[in-house]
This record gives structure tokens, sequence and C-alpha cells, in this order.
């Protein structure tokens, strides 16, 4: 995993762009938020499938790919796919048929590039194991029982997934508004593994970065600090950790924390040449 670390990019000032890198769906958009830009492997990616988009072969992908949808629905083998859906779906899995009738936008992740191949996968080549060929998130409750207690204060978790082998995980995680740091001092944090963030409702505010909205993306690099953080509005995040499961490493020194930083992403340079502040839209 040698992306560029990224704490953060508004996926708004991403230009969308013709096809799916691999060249498995060309009649696709994609707004590529991560990847290695000297060697295009693994990624995270939204991918935009147009009103009345269908593929019909029988085909694989030569890589693992995970979703959530965030706008619209998707049909793949016979399952319906609607707003905040998820999946995961191993390298080797079948799809006999895709379709989108009125369009749709998914949060894609891929382990490598995502390779289209006709016809089945040599049998070694498919872990069933990793399968989860679908969550409806919208009819779990949340859990506050599997929040970190060091952020535990009116957080709560969906889980999505965990890895079998290398414990990594995906989940949704949630915060109430005015989750604020008491006496406005809070330390920085880390961790010893990759954290992936995408906000896909209400704003997050990092203290040292600035003010985090819907489309907002973290690839946050093991061993980076940051913070403090907390929100006012409260906030929806996809999350995903990398190269093992969840830890929290948090500084000792309390720092103080203010609700209208100036947007000083740590982004690499192909980011910093576009990279805009998010701007809240007016509600009144």
């Amino acid at each position: 995993m040698t992306r560029p670390h990224t704490v953060f990019i508004q996926a708004q000032s991403l230009p969308w762009r013709r096809g799916l890198y691999g060249g498995g769906r060309p009649d696709v958009r994609t707004k590529m938020l991560s990847v290695d830009p000297k060697k295009p492997a693994d990624s995270t990616c939204l991918v935009r499938y147009p009103k009345g988009w269908q593929r019909r072969d029988t085909h694989h992908v030569l890589a693992h790919e995970e979703f959530l949808v965030l706008e619209g629905s998707i049909r793949i083998n016979g399952i319906d796919y609607g707003t905040h859906s998820y999946a995961y779906l191993p390298a080797g899995h079948v799809r006999k048929a895709m379709s989108s009738k009125n369009g749709a936008v998914l949060l894609t992740t891929f382990s490598a590039k995502p390779v289209h191949e006709s016809g089945l996968p040599a049998r070694a080549f498919y872990d069933k194991r990793l399968l989860i060929d679908y969550i409806d998130t919208l009819s779990m409750a949340w859990d506050a029982s599997l929040a970190d207690p060091v952020f535990a204060a009116g957080v709560a978790i969906k889980p999505l997934r965990t890895d079998p082998d290398t414990g990594e995980t995906s989940f949704l995680y949630t915060s109430p508004a005015h989750r604020i740091p008491k006496g406005m001092l809070k330390p920085k944090w880390t961790h010893s593994m990759i954290e992936e963030i995408y906000c896909i409702d209400g704003e997050y505010v990092w203290g040292d970065c600035g003010v985090m909205g819907p489309g907002g993306y973290v690839w946050w690099r093991e061993g980076v600090w940051h913070g403090p953080a907390g929100t006012i509005a409260g906030y929806n995040l996809w999350v995903r950790t990398v190269n093992g499961p969840l830890d929290n490493i948090v500084g000792s020194k309390a720092e103080r924390m203010t609700w209208n930083p100036k947007y000083r992403p740590k982004l690499p340079a192909h980011l910093k040449k576009i990279a805009k502040p998010y701007v809240r839209p007016p509600n009144y």
C-alpha cells in the first residue's frame, strides 16, 4: 500500500474522468480519491453509473471490489443495491448481469488494478470466505458498544466487514451533534495502521486541517499525527482500516480545539493543485 498520505480532500474538487482504470467499464465516470500515482494498483474511487447502464456478459474482476451506494441504485446478479447498501465482492466473483435503471454513484475500493476477464475464474482464485453479497445499512441499528472508549462519548458503529486473515475492518461511524472536547482541549492521535475515511453526511472538524463536509476523503498513513477533532453538526462516516484492525494511539499533550480552522490539508502534490475548502451550503 504505497498510496500517499491524504488528509483531507473534498471529492467536489476532483474531476470526473471517463472509464474505470483497468479498462473494464469504459462507459462509467470516475473520481479517483486515492491511488499510487506512480503505479496504479489498489485504489478508492467514486464511480458514476449513468441512467440505463448495463453489462450482460459473464465476467469476473481480478481484484476485490468493495462498495457503498451513495446515490441511486445498481443491480448485480439479481440483487438490488439501493442507497447506503454495501457489498464486498472478492476477486474472481462472477458477475452475470449488472445494470442501473436510473443511475448510481458508488464509493468503491479495489484491492488491485480492476482488470475484467470474461467467463469464470480458476476455482482456486476465488475465496468465498470474503464474500459479503449484500448489507442494507439503513436497516441496521447503531452499536455504541463497538466504539473505542477513548472516543465513545455518543459515537456508535455499524460493522460491515472484518477480514478473517488480516483483521482489516470496514464500518459506518456516527457522532451526534455538539460533540465538543471538554474545556475545548483534546490531544492529537494516530494509528499503527492506515485509516481511510469518507464523509457521507455532516461535518468533521480537524483542528489542524479544516472543516471536512460531505464528500471529504482521508487516507491517513501510519504514524502521522492529527487533531484535535470534534463536531458541531454531527456526522456519518464510512471508515476502513488497512494493514490491520483499528487502533488509536492518543498523545499525552492536550491542545486547544477550534471550530473554524483554516483549510491546511496534508496532501500529495497532484492534489494540492486542485484542493478547495469545504463550503457549507446555505440553509436559510
